[in-house]
């Protein structure tokens, strides 16, 4: 049985991607750090879970033994990325390169996918849309340089990769918005939901067509919209007044971007807006039922 390790995977996405994987026929090994909560993996068969640090480079080493293929997911994410940039490169970048080191200890032959970010691209509003895979990375916060230092790690590693850009995630949940929207009210944006994000890193597993690729990840056309049209729209179901959040006063890394090659390598664009819609809205009935 293949077994596949997920950095950073008691986190929401790891445990969905790990359930997924098992179904798919799939071996996980889940690596996470030991505060972490991996209640949900007690019992399953076909999971193992090892507590440490991507930073503690002979637990690394171990956490590779015997596996194919490695969905780093581990990161420190906005806005704990933006508090102390050492940190945050000691995390995102340090333990990429801890990653490749151990792949090539084990042999070079496991594939490493990358979940990055559409924040390597910085500021796109005055570039015209959509932006492209091959398009210049100006980050535009710590988090940003730390992919893009990261994403230049494995390109000179000559380990197999695949890297997705993936943008904004929604969650079809009863959560509160914001205080401040990552975007202003006339940017362009195109989040993605969750379970599409899930689908597409199934598939570049899966896929020998994705390897040594670079894609963009978010949510399609549908999801190609204004900042104020999205916030309006979530706001009209959760029952919030869209003036009771704000909007930054300079641009935040968000735009509308090119998925046609992930989408024909992958298939993962599956839910539309309108369809995250009616999922955000039968989640808000249950929970308040």
């Amino acid at each position: 049985m293949t077994r596949v390790l997920l950095t950073g995977g008691a986190g929401g996405v790891g445990k969905e991607l790990a359930s997924v994987l098992m179904e798919h026929g799939y071996a996980v090994r889940i690596f996470d750090l030991p505060f972490m909560d991996f209640s949900a993996f007690e019992g399953v068969d076909n999971v193992e879970v090892l507590k440490g640090d991507i930073g503690d480079v002979p637990t690394v080493h171990a956490a590779l033994e015997g596996v194919e293929t490695v969905v780093h997911l581990a990161a420190l994410l906005p806005p704990n990325s933006e508090r102390n940039r050492d940190k945050t490169m000691a995390v995102n970048v340090q333990g990429t390169k801890n990653l490749l080191a151990a792949i090539h200890a084990a042999g070079g032959k496991a594939r490493l996918i990358l979940t990055s970010s559409v924040a390597t691209y910085g500021d796109t509003t005055r570039s015209d849309p959509p932006i492209r895979s091959s398009h210049p990375q100006k980050p535009m916060d710590i988090y940003g340089e730390s992919k893009v230092a990261a994403e230049k790690a494995i390109l000179e590693s000559a380990v197999p990769y695949t890297i997705l850009r993936v943008s904004g995630i929604s969650v079809p949940a009863l959560l509160d918005p914001p205080d401040t929207w990552p975007f202003q009210p006339d940017q362009r944006m195109e989040f993605i939901n969750r379970a599409d994000v899930i689908g597409a890193l199934v598939a570049a597993v899966e896929s020998r067509a994705a390897v040594d690729r670079v894609f963009n990840i978010a949510g399609g056309k549908s999801w190609q919209m204004l900042g104020h049209e999205y916030a309006e729209a979530l706001c009209r179901l959760l029952d919030v007044p869209v003036e009771k959040t704000h909007f930054p006063k300079t641009p935040g890394w968000c735009d509308w971007y090119d998925t046609d090659e992930s989408q024909a390598t992958l298939g993962y664009q599956r839910t539309s807006f309108a369809q995250f819609l009616e999922l955000l809205d039968q989640a808000i009935q249950e929970m308040l039922a």
